[in-house]
């Protein structure tokens, strides 16, 4: 699904010497940060166009919106309107170099266990690749089971409830009860658990579930503890977590000297990182946000590239990376892509294969 902010089927088609025009201003933009006149477009380029005629165009551009012009320069920059129209339809994508294999074999190899920690790692290092801040977002893990419960009896009235869920995510909580709990009854009622719960989504462990539960281990002053418990975690893994990692790289483009601009969008981003959940719309794979696309907020002057990754029937999580708009959407888009497709096979290696290899 495109963009909602790309101009309609109806709107006016640009003609391929408009489209050859702002692609050779955007690529000047992007590498120079300077706004490009059309003496750098008829020097820089082979465009077979006279400087009157780009001038032209150019003006026209701005008409149309595709262009804007800073109020020192004579100059021109792209608008967020024509970097749409360039990740929609003009940028090409470079060559695969496979320049990024060494470090994503190296993450292969970790083989970390716990879901939360493998994606915070995964954005550390496509921060560290793109030399750009990163988001990394978990799943909604409303589909991801329990695989075991064990309660570790400290004495009579304290005890540690560990759940270990098919993610590889272990959790465990010390609980007090309000009366001593013999052995017999944490035995039976772990036994029940681990034969009442396991192997169920987490949004089919609901209420009327539970009551087997109670029937079956009958009325132990664990349970409460336990039932509450319970309900603790199915809300905590639910809910998404987003890991931001290397937004002091933004500091180094021109676009943020203006340290009162950096220090806003640093702290919008940081205050709450659910600011940075993208929204499902897909373009081939990968997710543009461009300027106002991100909102009336301070990600309004930055643009945002994401990519899913798949963890089979538990869910999809994303990971992207956050800069200015004037950013190299083609290399970037392409070494992301390769990222999520090298994190998709770590993935299905260390959460997948024991239980859905043969799915």
């Amino acid at each position: 699904m495109l963009n909602p902010n790309r101009k309609e089927s109806g709107s006016v088609e640009l003609s391929e010497r408009k489209k050859q025009i702002l692609k050779a201003i955007i690529g000047d933009y992007i590498r120079t940060a300077e706004p490009v006149g059309s003496k750098a477009l008829t020097e820089g380029h082979s465009l077979p166009f006279s400087s009157a005629t780009i001038r032209n165009e150019m003006s026209e551009l701005e008409e149309m919106g595709y262009l804007e012009k800073p109020h020192t320069s004579a100059g021109r920059i792209p608008s967020p309107q024509g970097y749409r129209l360039y990740v929609d339809e003009l940028m090409e994508q470079p060559t695969d170099t496979g320049e990024d294999d060494a470090p994503l074999q190296t993450m292969m190899q970790t083989k970390v266990r716990e879901l939360d920690r493998l994606i915070q790692e995964a954005g550390k290092l496509i921060s560290s690749l793109t030399n750009y801040a990163s988001v990394a977002i978990t799943p909604a893990l409303t589909q991801i089971s329990i695989r075991q419960f064990e309660i570790i009896a400290v004495d009579k009235m304290n005890f540690v409830i560990v759940v270990v869920t098919d993610s590889g995510t272990v959790k465990n909580k010390m609980v007090r009860t309000m009366a001593d709990v013999s052995k017999e009854e944490t035995e039976l009622l772990t036994y029940v658990l681990n034969q009442t719960l396991t192997g169920l989504p987490l949004s089919q462990i609901t209420a009327e579930r539970f009551d087997i539960v109670r029937r079956a281990a009958g009325l132990s002053a664990l349970l409460a503890p336990v039932a509450e418990y319970i309900a603790e975690l199915i809300e905590e893994l639910s809910d998404q977590k987003v890991f931001l990692e290397g937004t002091n790289k933004l500091l180094r483009f021109p676009e943020y000297r203006d340290l009162h601009k950096a220090q806003a969008l640093l702290d919008y981003m940081e205050d709450d990182r659910k600011h940075l959940l993208p929204a499902t719309r897909k373009i081939d794979g990968i997710q543009f946000f461009i300027g106002p696309e991100n909102g009336a907020n301070p990600l309004r002057e930055t643009s945002a590239i994401y990519a899913k990754y798949d963890i089979g029937h538990i869910g999809q999580g994303a990971i992207g990376i956050v800069g200015p708009t004037r950013m190299d959407y083609a290399k970037l888009s392409a070494q992301l892509s390769r990222f999520a497709k090298g994190l998709n096979k770590l993935i299905a290696e260390t959460f997948l294969d024991e239980k859905d290899g043969n799915s």
